[in-house]
């Protein structure tokens, strides 16, 4: 079992500082739609970028087992939330992917990895809603 830990101070109004051992204190808000602070990471940010990075981590596994040569990997990832009878929800995550292949051979080898990767990605296997990958790969 792999256990993670965190923790948090409120600093009064909407500000937070989170930390975990060893690393950098995050400023966190609510979003400013909800009455939180500009410029801050909020809790919807995190969510969306864990999975984000979560998925490109996971490939990464992928590429360096099957020999991918992946030169480039860029993605822009959206969650969309709504209110529903239980209250505010992520309805899904989509996920944009545009990565780079060293060798046209290595295209289709990259589609598997990325769908390995998003099923095996621990955090969008936890969440209840679609998370939706979509890739573009190219080669020379």
């Amino acid at each position: 079992m792999h256990t993670f830990v965190t923790s948090l101070e409120w600093k009064g109004g909407e500000r937070i500082i989170q930390t975990a051992e060893g690393r950098p204190p995050i400023e966190v808000s609510s979003p400013p739609t909800f009455g939180g602070e500009a410029g801050r990471w909020t809790p919807e940010d995190f969510l969306v970028a864990a999975v984000e990075s979560c998925v490109l981590l996971t490939a990464l596994y992928f590429v360096k087992k099957n020999q991918i040569g992946l030169t480039a990997w860029t993605s822009r990832c959206a969650g969309d939330m709504a209110k529903t009878p239980e209250g505010l929800r992520f309805q899904r995550i989509e996920l944009t992917i545009a990565a780079r292949v060293a060798d046209a051979g290595d295209v289709e080898k990259l589609r598997k990895a990325v769908t390995l990767a998003e099923k095996f990605c621990p955090l969008s296997a936890a969440v209840r809603f679609p998370v939706e990958v979509k890739l573009e790969v190219s080669a020379p």
